[in-house]
């Protein structure tokens, strides 16, 4: 039901925040600028239960009810009356929502038996938002779909106000006295592989059980963050030849700034530290490569360090010059500058972490997943109970890196259960099928 109910008085605006200015003038084939969570239940969707959800957790996410619009200088999100219909899931994974010629919500909600996705463009907000927001419409739509079970425990999945939720953390935390001078880096290894034809990414993901993956970092004395992000190091240097080897590795990894800076934002607010691993200073060995993934994530993850990223962010809106540059020529610049910063990028690993809910939904939720689109090869994780997500997203036609990093899962007696784009698309599949009969039916 889409419908652009009109309301006559003024509707509130956004201007975007530090982080999103930069996602409308890059947006590539393979590379929309969207990302999904999903859930997935222990019992099929009942569509019209969360429909009502979605609408009903929207009064409370502001920042879900804009629409992008052309400024002269950038772009802007306007407050909008427009309503989400979810749907059955009929498109590939991280499929573009912003469409120039059109006003429309910059997420969808879509769903296939026990599966509910939410797909977000990166505007708007970021992993963090997402997930809180996903959260929310599943634990309204149980509630609504299990009314009695309810009906004396309603379930809180977190206390965060309307306001907190729409606030610009950038613009809180940012420090405009202090002037910081960026570490000078080496162009790092870049991947000589074949894209793909297809407008829709490669999805190659992992389930394993997250107790093992856990355990095996623990016998490294480690981290299950740094004991991933080592093996998939490892993984892409297996690829790499002796002369590729002059190169660092340079995998960058988005930080939730939450963590660091109270902030309840369902806007983005995130940062980007780089973890490298130079052959030159190191063995290739996994205990080389764990140790020196560890020093990087402790000598980045301070909040001085963060606060150096978080105003580099900053720097952009507030340069005098850039600020008078019509917005058509600052996508340009934008959109150069985007692949000058990826000759120092190898790859990218996302840990959105341990998603948890009340207890008392336990029992109807399976797991949560991530998947993010890409330019080049990013692993994201995601756990939810013993389900450990690992889900490689790609734009190249090989599989070997990925293929290497669940090999070496495995070879630790890890049991991994894959899925690919076969299983999503053969889900288009159905739900084609399915369209077609709803139409002959409302024929009849």
């Amino acid at each position: 039901m889409d419908i652009d109910r009109r309301i006559q008085r003024n509707k509130s605006w956004n201007k975007l925040d530090n982080a999103a200015m930069f996602f409308p003038s890059t947006i590539e084939k393979t590379d929309t600028r969207v990302f999904r969570f999903y859930c997935e239940l222990t019992e099929d969707v009942i569509p019209n239960v969360l429909q009502s959800a979605v609408e009903y957790t929207l009064e409370t996410f502001p920042n879900f009810k804009m629409v992008m619009k052309k400024g002269m200088f950038w772009y802007y999100l306007e407050e909008s009356d427009l309503i989400p219909n979810v749907t059955l899931e009929d498109k590939a994974v991280c499929s573009p929502i912003y469409d120039d010629n059109k006003k429309e919500l910059l997420f969808n909600v879509t769903f296939f038996k026990n599966r509910i996705n939410l797909e977000v463009y990166h505007v708007i907000t970021d992993g963090t938002g997402a997930l809180q927001f996903l959260k929310n419409i599943v634990s309204n739509y149980l509630v609504e779909a299990h009314k009695e079970r309810f009906k004396d425990n309603i379930p809180i999945v977190d206390d965060a106000t309307v306001t907190e939720r729409n606030s610009d953390s950038f613009k809180k935390y940012y420090a405009k006295n202090k002037n910081f001078k960026q570490t000078p880096t080496r162009k790092a290894y870049n991947f000589k592989m074949e894209k793909r034809d297809a407008e829709c990414v490669q999805i190659i993901e992992g389930i394993v059980s997250t107790k093992q993956v856990i355990d095996i970092a623990h016998r490294y004395n480690t981290t299950l963050t740094v004991y991933l992000t080592a093996i998939f190091i490892e993984a892409i240097a297996k690829e790499m030849t002796v002369q590729q080897m002059k190169k660092p590795i340079v995998i960058m990894v988005p930080v939730n700034l939450r963590n660091y800076f109270p902030s309840e934002t369902a806007r983005n607010f995130f940062g980007m530290i780089g973890v490298s691993y130079d052959f030159n200073k190191g063995d290739g060995t996994l205990e080389n490569i764990i140790s020196r993934v560890n020093k990087s994530f402790k000598h980045e993850l301070t909040k001085e360090r963060l606060v150096i990223r978080m105003n580099n962010f900053a720097s952009l809106e507030r340069n005098p010059f850039i600020k008078i540059v019509p917005r058509p020529i600052k996508n340009v610049v934008l959109r150069v500058s985007r692949h000058i910063k990826d000759l120092n990028e190898t790859a990218v690993i996302s840990n959105i972490g341990k998603v948890t809910m009340p207890d008392i939904l336990d029992e109807y939720i399976d797991k949560f997943g991530v998947l993010i689109s890409t330019l080049k090869l990013q692993l994201c994780i995601c756990s939810y109970k013993d389900n450990l997500q690992i889900g490689f997203t790609s734009s190249f036609l090989s599989t070997d890196v990925q293929k290497n990093l669940f090999r070496t899962l495995s070879k630790n007696g890890v049991s991994v259960e894959i899925r690919t784009n076969d299983y999503y698309l053969s889900q288009k599949e159905v739900s084609k099928a399915y369209t077609n009969v709803k139409e002959k039916q409302s024929k009849k």
